[in-house]
């Protein structure tokens, strides 16, 4: 029995880190388009700082949980799904200045 339990174990394949978890091991296009912005970030804020950017919005696996965010359709407070939503336009900042864009929100 214990032998069979250290085989699966072993047998068992190990998690996979991320594809990137520094500058350093973005592809070559993503250093390239982000370069800039995260010599900015170490400039400015340290590069703890610019490091932590990268894991959480730069690297392919990050943006496409934010686009997957982004995208979900609007949830009630208890977290289920909205069967009805109307669009109320919200403020946001762009560049010092206020502009509006529509949001989908739950009808109560």
């Amino acid at each position: 029995m214990i032998t069979t339990l250290a085989l699966m174990l072993l047998a068992a394949p190990a998690p996979s880190p991320p594809r990137c978890s520094s500058f350093a091991t973005l592809p070559a296009t993503d250093q390239k388009q982000y370069g800039s912005r995260y010599r900015f970030r170490v400039r400015t804020k340290g590069k703890a700082v610019a490091e932590e950017w990268v894991r959480t919005q730069v690297c392919p696996e990050a943006r496409a949980a934010l686009r997957a965010k982004r995208n979900a359709s609007p949830t009630d407070k208890y977290g289920r799904p909205c069967t009805r939503t109307r669009t109320e336009m919200r403020p946001i900042t762009s560049d010092g200045s206020m502009t509006m864009i529509p949001r989908q929100v739950c009808i109560r």
